[in-house]
């Protein structure tokens, strides 16, 4: 099933705004643990930021995916590149 290209760049678009929305939550959740006075509490928010992280690292990469899927879906079918593994293509859950 065929996505429309603006729905893609609206997502890209969103993607790109989870990924700054959670590293500026990353940078909060560490200024709140350098202020912790207990090292239990300030692991737990050390922890908390390291999942920012990768939610971050989540949304870019699927930025970068979906900017993939993109440019594939541009050039059209005939150029899809066709690799030792058959099509490069994303899921839909993507």
């Amino acid at each position: 099933m065929a996505r429309d290209i603006r729905e893609i760049e609206r997502e890209i678009a969103q993607a790109a705004r989870w990924a700054v929305k959670w590293r500026m939550l990353q940078k909060e959740a560490i200024q709140v643990a350098d202020g912790m006075g207990d090292p239990e509490v300030r692991q737990q928010m050390l922890f908390i930021s390291d999942c920012y992280q990768r939610l971050a690292e989540r949304a870019e990469g699927r930025r970068e995916r979906l900017i993939a899927y993109a440019a594939a879906i541009k050039r059209g079918p005939s150029r899809f590149n066709l690799g030792v593994r058959g099509p490069i293509w994303l899921p839909e859950s993507c």
